[in-house]
């Protein structure tokens, strides 16, 4: 049996200990960059703490940290005494391969490819940058042929170092996706209360206080905004002009085409121009003035308010409806296809005179395409029983028990669109 000696033991406490200290080195080297990786969400700092670390515990002569795809990386390329040519030229010869597969490896380096200036070959050590889901780039530090030689254990290091930046660039990329959500969230915030604020401000504080007519009306906005909109407007002081519309879209550009349409309607309602003329010329303006696929219905009429005539003009919107005491209720029809979908197109005009006690009820597709949580409608079936049960109380009473009737119906389910209503009463 082979006895060991003093010297054997002594030069194997020596080689433990020096193990041992590699490895407490390694420890805090890792320690010591997580905590700097920790302190940034950067992609670019954080490759450049890695590649610093990588320099200086590789004793390396020089080094690099390059993306897979430069088109789409979110880091650059970073060096470390060394050109971007002689980068260029490695990673076209040798490093390209080896990010593609997804591969860590010690290879040689021929001395034509220019890592040592003197053009010697000599030794990179190359780990990918990688996760289970993706691949980053890659770690390269490199000695030139005096050098000592890598080991399998510099490889396992500088692998460990390699997905420690991998983690820290999903993190960057993570964060940088979270950034730009919470933005675009404000920004869409934002876009909402100014298309709130530019509604709100398009529509009448109150209804009108007429002789002999009681009139209610009310906008209820959905959360996401649309365009709904209406109008009272006085023509030659016996008469007034009354709009019921709702644009396409939602948001600013649903509020911004509602704007340009009550300053067309206006303009015509005080020409004194009639419905079927105003809803015309409207259409004309809108449809030249906006872009494919905007448009609005509208219901445009102006009621004399001596003898109750309504003459009207309805471009697509919901049929308005009258209600007359013993009778079927009285939908307003005549007029059209809807604003801005065509350029020269004529509509027609109808008329009904409100007798006292009649009712006229205008409203936007937001009420009855209010749906319950099986997904039906409260459709035009809901409105009608909603007025039947309230038609002999005043404008307000009709206005609150149809806007109840449809909220009940939906129930806990949001509000997907505006509900408008206007009710004018001739007393």
């Amino acid at each position: 049996m082979e006895r060991t000696t003093d010297a054997d033991a002594e030069r194997r406490i020596e080689s433990l200990t020096a193990n041992l200290l590699e490895c407490y080195e390694e420890l805090d080297l890792i320690y010591r960059l997580s905590r700097g990786l920790k302190s940034t969400l950067d992609a670019r700092r954080s490759a450049e703490l890695v590649l610093a670390e990588a320099m200086e515990i590789f004793e390396a002569d020089l080094g690099w940290m390059c993306p897979a795809d430069p088109a789409a990386a979110v880091f650059g390329t970073l060096l470390s005494r060394v050109s971007a040519e002689t980068v260029e030229r490695v990673r076209a010869a040798i490093v390209g391969d080896l990010v593609r597969g997804g591969k860590s490896r010690i290879v040689s380096v021929p001395g034509d490819l220019g890592i040592d200036r003197s053009g010697r070959p000599g030794t990179l050590l190359c780990a990918t940058i990688r996760t289970e889901g993706a691949v980053y780039g890659a770690l390269c530090v490199g000695r030139t042929e005096h050098g000592k030689a890598f080991t399998a254990r510099d490889l396992k290091l500088a692998e460990v170092l390699a997905f420690q930046a991998a983690i820290a660039i999903e993190n960057s990329i993570l964060h940088r996706s979270r950034l730009e959500e919470e933005q675009a969230r404000v920004r869409i915030e934002e876009e909402m209360r100014l298309a709130r604020k530019i509604q709100a401000n398009l529509l009448p504080l109150a209804p009108p206080v007429l002789p002999g007519y009681d009139i209610a009306c009310r906008s209820v906005p959905a959360l996401s905004v649309g365009g709904d909109y209406y109008d009272f407007i006085p023509v030659n002081g016996d008469r007034m002009a009354l709009c019921v519309a709702d644009v396409s879209g939602k948001g600013i550009p649903a509020a911004l085409l509602m704007a340009n349409l009550q300053a067309t309607i206006r303009s015509q309602a005080l020409d004194g121009v009639s419905p079927a003329d105003c809803v015309r010329r409207s259409n004309r303006l809108l449809y030249r003035s906006t872009e494919d696929g905007r448009f609005a219905t509208c219901f445009y009429g102006v009621l004399d308010l001596a003898s109750g005539r309504l003459d009207y003009s309805n471009a697509g919107h919901d049929h308005p409806l009258v209600l007359r005491r013993g009778a079927e209720e009285i939908a307003l029809i005549a007029g059209g296809p809807v604003l801005g979908a065509f350029d020269e197109q004529g509509y027609e005009q109808g008329s009904i005179t409100l007798e006292p006690g009649q009712v006229m009820v205008a409203y936007s597709d937001g009420i009855t395409e209010s749906f319950d949580h099986a997904g039906r409608p409260f459709g035009i079936g809901g409105l009608t029983a909603a007025l039947a049960r309230a038609r002999e109380g005043g404008a307000r009473e009709i206005l609150d028990e149809v806007l109840a009737s449809a909220s009940e119906h939906a129930g806990s389910r949001p509000q997907s669109d505006d509900m408008t209503l206007v009710v004018v009463r001739r007393l």
